[in-house]
């Protein structure tokens, strides 16, 4: 793994979004579109509906920006990058970039929600934290199916209906760590569940970086 090569691949993936600005705007207008239309449906938002709406938006916004990572590449470009980098800086430049656009869409969604329904977060350390390990995980997920997708040439629609039941289980674990630092739940056990979640990322990351580079030889 070379940093040169994966800063090339991040710049790369940033010049792309540039020119995509339509595609960008939309994954953020959504987000913005569905706490508008929610607040003025119900006039308040709960926090315990900010916390479902909050990771709702995430779930929609991670699909529709994220799974597209591999597939919105062409057999060609997949052959050029073949013959410049190495599988690993391939893949550790794709998860940062998810990972990083996850977190600004994140703290947009936040944003909006705050605005229009206060801010309900009382411990805002188990928040952070928490939520860290949830994008991390929903981002290598929505990577993974990516890689396959491409691998396959399968439709983005059937990746993203294959890849719902794995985001399950990091969407449980998100929804009761957020509710937890809003004080709607207590639960004394509850940095267990974060711990939980980083397990569960080490599982996906393990299993990304073990068969990428079969699928990337293929």
């Amino acid at each position: 793994m070379q940093f040169t090569n994966i800063q090339s691949i991040l710049q790369k993936e940033l010049a792309i979004e540039f020119r995509q600005k339509f595609a960008v705007g939309g994954v953020f207008l959504f987000s913005a579109t569905v706490v508008f239309l929610l607040y003025k449906t119900f006039n308040n938002i709960s926090p315990r509906e900010w916390v479902l709406l909050l990771w709702i938006i995430m779930l929609f916004t991670g699909l529709q920006a994220v799974v597209k990572s591999f597939l919105q590449e062409k057999q060609e470009t997949w052959m050029y990058y073949y013959s410049l980098f190495d599988a690993t800086s391939l893949l550790v430049a794709k998860l940062l970039y998810n990972l990083l656009f996850l977190i600004i869409v994140f703290l947009f969604t936040v944003l909006c929600l705050a605005i229009f329904s206060g801010f309900p977060v009382r411990d805002i350390t188990l928040f952070s934290v928490g939520s860290g390990m949830g994008l991390l995980g929903l981002s290598v997920i929505f990577t993974f199916v990516s890689v396959m997708a491409a691998s396959e040439r399968a439709s983005s629609i059937l990746m993203s209906v294959l890849s719902l039941p794995l985001t399950l289980p990091v969407l449980l674990l998100l929804i009761k760590v957020t509710t937890v630092s809003t004080g709607l739940l207590a639960d004394t056990a509850v940095y267990d569940d974060v711990v939980l979640l980083a397990g569960i990322n080490s599982i996906l990351l393990g299993s990304t970086f073990l068969l990428f580079p079969y699928v990337w030889r293929s």
